[in-house]
């Protein structure tokens, strides 16, 4: 289309002009959604315009909806130099156990390496991270076993490097409190055994339980003398015993010979002195014949007399029971001062009561023979008169004939005497039958007694010497308990509280938020900063473009205003940042030339983006805008974000922008900036050569170029 033709349409567009004038609000606004609408580019972008606000909302909240749940993408190095320790000849390796378990836990995208390969990777931007676990960490965890006054604290050592990203010391906070409180619960299992709270009061009561077990020994040893003691006079009652027991028995033969003697000889002279009185008138002549018959039977009950007198004084005028009293005595001391043996040793306590009852039997049988004394000295005495009269009557018999009556009245004597004599016999049989018994039962409860109190002594020097070595053990053991200074106690309660500290180091620290996060906002109000600049302005003149002026003179004219604005725009904004704000830079001539480097570039891409799309450039300068800030990493790690972002990132201006200003405000790694001066250098260059083949193809105007479908 030439000139003539343009001005033809010119014209005609001005002839249009009062139909304009005339319309209504209404109408005109109807007419300009029209022409929205008669082609598919401005419905397209209305649809665009429209999705703008779920494309800003959508994409960021995607790009940073949770990243602390993908913490595992973040590469963080893990460098274990413990060296171990040995506690009690036994090996720890705190060290090793605590990277297996970060290893095997997966918070972080953890690597094992060595220091060298940990501070590259902090250097180039492999590891935000790097966490060293320091040669002397399982002797820190261990040293309360050997330094109870001054324990240490096992320490971790955090590097971060801000000039990778400032937020991932937040970031990793929270992992490192998870990381510590697992280092802390391993070393809470070596400090079981070093609890120290209440050491002093059993190192005290330890002191005096051994002073105890001291008085124990010493009682136990003056118990084992006085059991030898018992013992033995428990052996003098036992050998008294058996001779007691001797004696009642062969009294209790001779008692039983008595009982029946006297009894045969009651009956047989009972019956002789009846068949005398009966026949005393009508035998009495013939007295005479029998007399040798009635000596003999008078020589018997002589000599049965004589027997049982005889026995009768061969009993003991009295029972000393002086020894059985005192034995009783204290074995009834003995079973009262010692309750404790009805639980310890039940067998020696039943074995004590038993001999104690027999104990009390022999003593009522001998109470008996010494109470009933008189009475068995009356019967021998009378067994003795027995025996004298039937002797003198065995002598008198000859002349007895003549004394019939005489006889007569002594044989009744003699019967009821005899009578006497039988009961008093058969009592005695049986009160020495129970007295024999009874010394038995003495006699072998003193023998069980005797061994048991052997056992007792025994057991009591055994006791004697168990507490003597329990004593000496109790204060061995006291000097092995560990005791604590009110200071030592403070200094090994501050370490248990935080047995294992992160000590942090970090490399280009930013002071605050606000410089920690200057290298996103700065270059991204850039790049604002170049689109609005053609909002206003309009990216080529329109007069250039009608000019005989070469392309590539064109397109470097519609340069000269935007370069200057955005060299303008980071003078003003770095001037009241510095000013204002107080931000730092570690190199500001190099930053501010990079700076002027960003801003080219950022307005020539939007220049050309204008150039090449009319309206609809700045759609795509505005899609371009989110996509780099959800894909530059300027806030969390660009591996928190879905891959889709990591993706892109590196192809986009922000991304090495960021990365570029994090080193050059923080210092750092000068070829990272390097690197991003020359993708900036691209980013100027080819959009400028792309720019000036599109305004070749602008110079040919046609009916779009004059009615646009579009208008922003």
């Amino acid at each position: 289309m030439g000139v003539r033709d343009r001005k033809k349409e010119g014209a005609g567009k001005n002839d249009d002009a009062p139909v304009y004038r005339f319309m209504s609000v209404p109408r005109l606004g109807l007419l300009t959604m029209r022409s929205f609408l008669r082609s598919p580019l401005p419905t397209a972008a209305l649809a665009a315009l429209m999705l703008i606000p779920l494309l800003y909302s959508g994409m960021y909240l995607w790009s940073f909806w949770d990243p602390f749940d993908r913490m595992e993408h973040l590469p963080v190095a893990l460098v274990n130099e413990d060296e171990g320790a040995e506690v009690d000849d036994e090996e720890v390796n705190a060290g090793e156990e605590l990277s297996d378990t970060l290893l095997e836990r997966g918070d972080l995208d953890w690597h094992l390496v060595d220091a060298a390969d940990a501070s590259q990777g902090l250097e180039d931007g492999t590891y935000y991270v790097t966490l060293t676990i320091p040669t002397y960490f399982s002797e820190a965890l261990t040293s309360p076993s050997r330094d109870r006054e001054d324990p240490v604290p096992a320490l971790l050592v955090a590097n971060y490097n801000d000039s990778n990203s400032y937020v991932v010391r937040q970031l990793a906070g929270s992992a490192f409190n998870e990381i510590r409180a697992a280092a802390a619960s391993s070393a809470i299992s070596d400090y079981l055994d070093q609890i120290f709270l209440g050491f002093n009061e059993i190192h005290g009561k330890t002191e005096e339980a051994a002073d105890g077990a001291g008085e124990i020994a010493t009682g136990a040893g003056d118990a084992e003398s006085g059991s030898g003691e018992l013992s033995e006079g428990i052996d003098g009652a036992h050998e008294g015993a058996g001779t007691l027991s001797g004696g009642i028995g062969e009294l209790h033969e001779g008692s039983r010979t008595l009982a029946s003697g006297a009894t045969s000889a009651s009956t047989q002279v009972s019956d002789q002195v009846d068949k005398l009185d009966d026949l005393a008138d009508e035998w009495l002549p013939q007295l005479e014949e029998d007399i040798p018959d009635i000596q003999q039977r008078a020589g018997e009950a002589a000599k049965v007399s004589a027997g049982v007198s005889e026995a009768l004084e061969d009993l003991p005028q009295e029972i000393d029971v002086t020894a059985l009293s005192e034995v009783d005595g204290r074995l009834s001391t003995y079973l009262r001062d010692h309750p404790e043996l009805e639980e310890e040793q039940p067998d020696l306590h039943a074995l004590l009561t038993d001999l104690q009852e027999a104990m009390d039997t022999a003593l009522s049988v001998a109470g008996y023979v010494n109470d009933n004394r008189e009475d068995i000295n009356a019967t021998a005495a009378e067994a003795a008169a027995l025996s004298e009269k039937a002797a003198t009557l065995s002598e008198d018999l000859p002349t007895m004939a003549e004394d019939a009556k005489d006889a007569r009245a002594r044989a009744d004597e003699l019967a009821e005497g005899l009578e006497d004599l039988a009961e008093g016999s058969r009592t005695l049989r049986d009160g020495l039958s129970e007295a024999s018994t009874g010394a038995g039962e003495l006699n072998s409860g003193l023998g069980q007694l005797s061994g048991g109190a052997g056992d007792l002594h025994e057991g009591l020097g055994d006791l004697a010497s168990g507490s003597d070595e329990l004593a000496e053990g109790l204060s061995d053991g006291t000097d092995e308990i560990p005791t604590y200074s009110d200071d030592g106690r403070v200094s090994a309660t501050d370490m248990m509280s935080e047995p294992v500290r992160l000590d942090s180091e970090v490399d280009n620290e930013a002071p605050n938020y606000g410089t920690g996060f200057a290298p996103f906002f700065v270059p991204l109000s850039l790049w604002v900063g170049a689109m609005v600049v053609f909002m206003v302005l309009p990216a080529l003149s329109t007069r250039a473009l009608a000019s005989s002026a070469p392309s590539w003179r064109v397109a470097l004219s519609g340069r000269v205003v935007p370069l200057l604005l955005g060299w303008a725009q980071v003078a003003v904004m770095m001037t009241v940042l510095h000013l204002t704000l107080g931000l730092q830079a570690q190199n500001w001539p190099l930053m501010l030339a990079f700076l002027a480097l960003t801003s080219a570039a950022f307005t020539t891409t939007v220049q050309y983006l204008n150039v090449r799309f009319n309206a609809a450039g700045r759609v795509v300068a505005l899609a371009l805008l989110v996509l780099q800030l959800t894909s530059a990493g300027g806030t969390y790690p660009i591996e928190t974000s879905p891959t889709f972002f990591q993706a892109i990132g590196p192809y986009l201006p922000l991304h090495w922008a960021v990365t570029a200003m994090r080193h050059l405000i923080g210092g750092g790694d000068m070829m990272l900036v390097a690197q991003a001066f020359g993708v900036m250098a691209l980013w100027l260059v080819v959009p400028l050569l792309l720019t000036w083949r599109a305004v070749n193809s602008k110079r040919v105007w046609t009916m779009s170029t004059l009615y646009p479908a579009l208008k922003i």
